[in-house]
């Protein structure tokens, strides 16, 4: 647009040179002027023209600038993620092992508990059954030793409590001379015992071996039973 107006100007200029020297250096005085605006003119063009280009260099140097500390936090930024992504799942794993040994311990020492209550269950049931076989087997010997012991006559056993009476009493519940103890109803075996050791003079209850010696020494073996087992009968 300015070159325009300066040729304009120009133009006009030559226009006027016919019309006198006064027109002349009137044009020449115009032209120079035109011609100096002009040069300032486009010296100002490209002084701004220059500043433009800087400031765009300097913007894209700045953006540049900016984009690459951006990509280097982002990258910072991805790395501490990895990093503490990692040791996350390093204390999972971490924490998952150590409750799966947890878990394997209390899984052994239950398993070695419930062995050891099996075992003295064992042991105990097993105790039981030996002390049941045990007396089972008492009981059929004492069956068997019953089944084949000769038969005690209590009738003969009744006449020879006849000598006892006198101090025990017909039915063997007075205390002989107040010190012996009462006798009626006393398991056989036990009367057996004591008669047997009267006899051979090795008991002495109350003072009442030599009496009672003199009472069952004459006694056999079977009258001692005889006797005793008719005593049990009494009540």
């Amino acid at each position: 647009m300015k070159k325009f107006s300066l040729m304009v100007l120009i133009a006009s200029s030559m226009l006027f040179v016919a019309c006198g020297d006064k027109v002349s250096d009137a044009a020449k005085t115009a032209t120079n002027s035109v011609t100096e605006a002009a040069s300032k003119a486009a010296d100002s063009t490209k002084e701004a023209a220059s500043k433009a280009v800087d400031a765009a260099a300097e913007a894209a140097k700045a953006a540049k600038e900016k984009a690459a500390k951006m990509a280097e936090e982002a990258k910072a930024a991805a790395e501490k993620a990895a990093a503490d992504a990692k040791a996350k799942a390093e204390e999972l794993a971490k924490a998952a092992k150590e409750k799966a040994a947890k878990l394997a311990e209390e899984t052994k020492a239950a398993a070695e508990k419930a062995a050891t209550d099996a075992k003295a269950k064992a042991s105990e049931v097993a105790k039981a059954a030996e002390e049941k076989a045990v007396a089972a087997t008492e009981a059929v010997k004492e069956k068997v030793a019953e089944a084949t012991a000769p038969a005690v006559d209590t009738a003969a056993g009744a006449a020879l409590f006849g000598k006892c009476a006198g101090c025990h009493g017909k039915d063997g519940k007075t205390k002989a001379l107040g010190k012996s103890a009462v006798i009626a109803g006393q398991d056989a075996p036990t009367l057996v015992e004591s008669m047997q050791g009267y006899k051979a003079g090795t008991r002495n209850v109350s003072g009442m071996g030599t009496l009672m010696k003199g009472q069952v020494g004459s006694m056999s073996d079977s009258d001692i039973e005889a006797v005793a087992a008719y005593i049990s009968t009494l009540k």
